[in-house]
């Protein structure tokens, strides 16, 4: 398929794509007719993309996620790895939470001694 129709399969903008590629998550293949080249993507590029957009929302930046990726690609990615990527990332996730609530205490004492 070529990059309009994934775009549109996977929700997202042709950019979003271009990106993928460009940082080498996804990897089509070229495909040549007459002068011009497009790049080709298979139906596992389109599941790829799924997993990269679900880790996205997870909060798992591009570098964090890419041997997870590798490995789910390629078969390897046991339940073992998988869970223990999760419980990392929760961990940090529960770390920036309570950080964020020291935040919110001392912005509200410091607006209460203004209001004064």
């Amino acid at each position: 398929m070529l990059i309009g129709e994934l775009a549109k399969k996977a929700g997202v903008q042709k950019d979003t794509i271009r990106h993928y590629v460009e940082v080498g998550l996804l990897t089509p293949s070229k495909r040549s007719v007459g002068t011009r080249a497009y790049n080709e993507f298979a139906e596992t590029d389109l599941s790829k993309l799924e997993l990269i957009l679900q880790s996205k929302s997870l909060g798992f930046s591009l570098n964090e996620m890419r041997p997870y990726i590798e490995l789910y690609m390629n078969e390897n990615l046991t339940d073992r790895i998988a869970t223990a990527a999760f419980e990392n990332k929760l961990i940090e996730v529960e770390r920036k939470i309570s950080q964020l609530k020291q935040m919110r205490i001392k912005l509200k004492q410091i607006i209460k001694k203004y209001e004064g």
